[in-house]
């Protein structure tokens, strides 16, 4: 078999395809929870507001800098981290709100 119909076949049997993994971080009494998190690149993070008070999730670490819209309480956001390194997330909302995201 030559190497077209190999990677062919690998692609429609999901041979060696990798999947991104989800993880959740929650919301509430102005904390992140859990508070320091691994992921690897490419995995996504799902932020949940479970409190009673709205939330703004960013990051201003240098190359990995993101700004997630608002999210009021029952809502979530949710972003994918693609290069490894430490990335600090934070609350516009509420200065005292730290993740620290390892990403591998």
């Amino acid at each position: 078999m030559n190497r077209r119909w190999a990677l062919l076949a690998c692609v429609l049997l999901g041979v060696g395809v990798v999947h991104a993994a989800e993880h959740s971080i929650g919301q509430k009494g102005r904390l992140f929870r859990p508070g320091v998190l691994r992921v690897k690149a490419g995995d996504a993070v799902v932020f949940k507001n479970d409190d009673s008070i709205t939330h703004h999730v960013y990051s201003s670490t240098k190359g990995q800098e993101f700004d997630l819209p608002t999210t009021k309480p029952g809502e979530d956001v949710r972003h994918s981290f693609s290069k490894p390194g430490r990335v600090e997330v934070r609350c516009g909302l509420h200065p005292g709100m730290r993740l620290m995201v390892t990403v591998e």
